[in-house]
């Protein structure tokens, strides 16, 4: 009877406990909704914002998925791929065009991915380090770029291949547990992690191949095996997918204009000035995931004999590791070097973060440490875990206001000037051509517009100062022309001629009319 009523008890235990845990996993993702949709729309849109903006909406309006030239169909371009566009343009065709209505799925992709990374290291820590997970990745991702729920409120590719690489990364970890009827999905949301955002291939395969190397040298077949079907099943799911897209979406008649060169002037860069900037950059904004992966690289280290010992927690660290290490390593060797291109990485470091906080603090021990830290401070009785309780105050206390200044700054935002300027075009009489470089304006306008070739991309961002670009917006007749951040350079040579005079300015807008 005693044993029954024990039984009975830890039970009912156990179900109080897991109510407590999803009662607040709801609570959690609520308030991450909230703090996503607030003032949605405040923030001032992005050049690459537009481009996805204005191809969701011309196929959420006329079901052509491009872009619109001159008020004619034409090819798509500098958008984000369909795995993020796609679903913008559903969420303007459920809710209305507009701002927010883009936005929407970003926000949904930095909630879901932050819920994901928090599951992923309950798998392989437990739940108070899942908790710590989310608050490093919300209060110690110092820049606008990084910090995932600022990076959610626009439309970029990043949050979305960011929810779909920890999917498949969970899928992978079932995997390596025993479930193999997992694997099929992993590579099929690895898959579309690949072709998401254009630097991940490299950086994707560097996480499946680095650890299944690591499994055939102390002779882990199977999970050799299993890391090897993921990166084949991957690449196979990525040409796939990319294939259905082209296939359901696109107009045969209208192929995307190929852009040569870009690789040089974004993803390979070696100029002095460009690796000082990644360098400054990542050690500014970066330094709370360089101390998380360089912990992680130690404790792997340390506990190598559980690679021989098959336990799936070690190699799916190694996966993490590998990913955040070549990731950020081509971050500051050879990209462009804006902090953007480092915000995968630095999230998803934040599970070693995390644990490195977790360690320093002796398990969250705050009391026990704050002590040892006084007798630090105080020279009474310097120990280790005064040390350590030291290192972890010094981490926080340098990233935390930084993150919150970024918050702050950026909540407050309220910039509607680019809707304002779409607004004065679209009252003028209809047919009135406008052109325009700035893509964000493409999404607001109700007039015909014309724009510069994507090729002239890669010539504005050349290093070289003597470059000239060549490009004469008078052939397509515009009646207004709208310089903003990206066309200044572009049109100053028309600007010149006198042929078109200032109207109205408005933020970093000047609008132009056509003197006739």
């Amino acid at each position: 009877m005693e044993h029954t009523t024990s039984a009975y008890l830890q039970h009912k235990t156990s179900v109080g406990g897991g109510t407590r845990r999803l009662a607040a996993r709801v609570v959690l993702a609520l308030a991450l909704l909230v703090a996503g949709l607030w003032n949605l729309d405040g923030s001032p849109i992005w050049w690459d914002e537009g481009w996805t903006l204005s191809v969701a909406r011309n196929w959420a309006e006329t079901g052509h998925y491009g872009r619109l030239r001159d008020g004619q169909p034409a090819a798509p371009g500098l958008e984000a791929a369909f795995t993020t566009t796609l679903p913008v343009g559903l969420s303007m065709r459920l809710f209305g065009v507009g701002l927010w209505q883009g936005r929407l799925f970003g926000v949904l992709c930095a909630v879901a991915s932050i819920l994901l990374l928090a599951a992923l290291c309950a798998r392989l820590n437990h739940g108070r380090l899942a908790w710590a997970t989310v608050g490093a990745t919300l209060l110690l991702t110092i820049h606008p770029q990084i910090q995932p729920l600022l990076q959610g409120r626009q439309v970029l590719a990043e949050m979305p291949m960011l929810v779909y690489l920890l999917a498949g990364y969970l899928g992978l970890w079932a995997a390596l547990g025993g479930s193999w009827a997992a694997l099929p999905l992993a590579m099929l949301l690895l898959g579309a992690a690949w072709i998401s955002k254009g630097q991940t291939p490299p950086f994707l395969l560097a996480s499946l191949l680095v650890p299944g190397l690591a499994a055939l040298l102390v002779r882990r077949w199977r999970i050799a095996s299993i890391f090897a079907l993921a990166a084949g099943g991957a690449f196979l799911s990525a040409n796939l997918l990319r294939w259905l897209g082209a296939a359901l979406l696109l107009d045969p008649a209208l192929p995307p204009e190929p852009v040569e060169g870009l690789l040089g002037v974004v993803a390979i860069v070696l100029t002095a000035f460009h690796r000082l900037y990644a360098l400054e950059n990542l050690a500014f904004f970066g330094f709370p995931a360089l101390c998380g992966l360089l912990w992680g690289a130690w404790r792997l280290w340390s506990e190598r004999t559980s690679a021989r010992a098959g336990a799936p927690a070690w190699y799916m660290r190694l996966t993490l590791l590998a990913f955040c290490g070549s990731w950020l390593a081509w971050f500051l060797g050879l990209s462009v070097g804006v902090p953007r291109y480092m915000a995968v990485p630095g999230v998803v470091a934040s599970i070693f973060v995390a644990e490195l906080l977790f360690a320093l603090s002796g398990g969250f021990a705050f009391r026990e440490r704050l002590l040892a830290l006084g007798d630090l401070l105080t020279l009474r009785r310097p120990t280790r875990a005064g040390v350590a309780a030291l290192l972890a105050l010094l981490l926080i206390a340098a990233a935390t206001p930084l993150t919150v200044l970024s918050l702050v700054k950026q909540y407050a935002t309220h910039d509607r000037s680019a809707q304002h300027i779409a607004a004065w075009l679209n009252a003028q009489p209809p047919g009135s051509r406008v052109e325009t470089y700035e893509s964000e304006l493409h999404f607001l306008l109700n007039q015909p517009y014309t724009f510069p070739p994507d090729q002239l991309h890669v010539a504005l961002l050349q290093v070289d100062p003597e470059a000239r670009v060549e490009y004469d917006p008078l052939a397509n007749d515009p009646d207004y022309l709208v310089i903003g951040r990206f066309g200044h350079d572009l049109y100053l040579p028309v600007l010149a001629t006198a042929q078109f005079r200032l109207v109205a300015w408005e933020g970093i807008y000047r609008l132009y009319a056509r003197v006739r």
